[in-house]
């Protein structure tokens, strides 16, 4: 959501879209890969069994949520942008629309 709220500033402020999702994609990346690489290294030992009690559980929660996480990082990074760009080509090719 930050993401696609900075790329629509930066149309905003004159930039193309893939100007604006270089932009975008430069400024957020650090806190994103920060974000997540925090919670995965905390994680870490509840999926390797470190911590007492019930280890199935926690094995099988600790790798879930990594997995969840990695996967939604790569998503955010790069699938989201490629997706962006795509419908605004198919927004600006589409006649008859107005741009907000």
């Amino acid at each position: 959501i930050v993401l696609i709220d900075r790329v629509i500033h930066k149309e905003a402020e004159g930039l193309s879209t893939r100007e604006a999702l270089l932009e975008a994609g430069s400024t957020r990346l650090r806190p994103i890969l920060m974000t997540a690489i925090a919670t995965i290294g905390a994680l870490i030992p509840l999926a390797l069994g470190f911590e007492g009690g019930s280890q199935v559980i926690s094995k099988g929660l600790g790798v879930t949520v990594i997995g969840g996480l990695i996967s939604s990082t790569l998503l955010t990074l790069l699938i989201v942008p490629i997706v962006y760009e795509v419908l605004a080509k198919f927004r600006r090719k589409k006649p008859g629309m107005k741009e907000e």
